[in-house]
């Protein structure tokens, strides 16, 4: 099947999602980001954010859920309406591709850094 977004041919017989991808006609990239777009939609204001064309969602902080996103680590999230945010508990959905950009436009910002060390891309404070 060709991706009627990206134009990406794709097997779709590898993925779970296949009558969903089929049904769209869409890659599983592009299948993930429109998902996303439907979930963005319905989130509560302050609760998505893109920052850099990196996809986030703020969950709820609680002391006692075994996991948090980012491990927990602290950070304050400025949207671009001028809401602030202290969250313990950011989890990254990715780079948002070229291709859904326009519907994913920034809209908030923080005082960390993607930063590759070696082959890895590490989240770091800006300095």
């Amino acid at each position: 099947m060709k991706c009627k977004i990206c134009g990406k041919e794709e097997d779709v017989s590898n993925w779970i999602n296949q009558s969903e991808m089929e049904e769209h006609q869409m890659c599983f990239s592009c299948n993930f980001w429109r998902k996303m777009l439907e979930k963005d939609s319905k989130c509560a204001p302050h609760t998505c954010c893109m920052i850099d064309g990196t996809h986030y969602v703020i969950e709820p902080d609680e002391s006692n859920v075994a996991f948090q996103g980012f491990g927990g680590a602290e950070f304050h999230i400025r949207f671009n309406d001028g809401y602030e945010i202290i969250t313990h508990n950011l989890w990254c959905q990715g780079d948002i591709p070229d291709n859904w950009k326009e519907k994913f436009p920034n809209n908030a910002n923080f005082d960390w850094q993607w930063k590759k060390i070696g082959n890895n891309n590490y989240l770091i404070p800006k300095q």
